[in-house]
């Protein structure tokens, strides 16, 4: 028993070394849920969501998208971002308008007070990432952006209809009848 137990404990130990084995998905869930909580603590104090945020975000990029290209390019649905347009709207953040050449789309533009917001809400997102990069060298940096490319360029291409499953592994049938011939 004590032989078995010492086994045991020991194991234990070894498997404690090491860092449990976890996927790329949950890791990249983990940080960013974990980046997302204090973008949204930061962004709280200055009365502005994380869905307003990315909206405005947008903005202050491509000023003046139609609503539908709007909600695509922030990745979410029209009908969420109508509700995130509403309430920046009815703030003064932006103002919507029917396109003079095609009356069925809306136009949204910033207006002052959402331009405003740019500097300070972007250095929130800036500290945030200085966070995250602590530790890290600027190769470091390099390499985690390219390997994340590459990461999100596979699953795209997975998410467009390329068989996401890994090729299977084919097993020689020549090497299966030797090994079982000669054994």
């Amino acid at each position: 028993m004590e032989k078995s137990l010492a086994d045991a404990t020991r194991r234990l130990i070894e498997d404690a070394s090491q860092p449990p084995p976890i996927g790329i998905g949950k890791l990249l869930r983990r940080s960013h849920l974990a980046f997302s909580k204090i973008l949204r603590d930061r962004l709280k104090e200055h009365d502005v969501s994380f869905s307003e945020f990315v909206h405005l975000e947008r903005l202050w990029y491509d000023d003046g998208l139609n609503q539908t290209e709007l909600s695509r390019r922030v990745g979410v649905e029209t009908a969420s971002s109508t509700a995130v347009l509403n309430a920046l709207e009815k703030r003064r953040y932006i103002r919507r308008e029917r396109d003079e050449r095609d009356r069925r789309n809306v136009r949204v533009f910033l207006e002052p007070a959402g331009a405003e917001l740019e500097a300070m809400l972007l250095e929130c997102a800036a500290g945030i990432n200085a966070m995250a990069r602590q530790g890290l060298t600027k190769a470091d940096v390099a390499e985690f952006f390219r390997i994340m490319s590459v990461i999100a360029t596979n699953l795209e291409t997975a998410g467009r209809g390329a068989d996401a499953r890994p090729p299977a592994k084919a097993t020689p049938a020549k090497a299966s009848r030797s090994k079982r011939a000669g054994a």
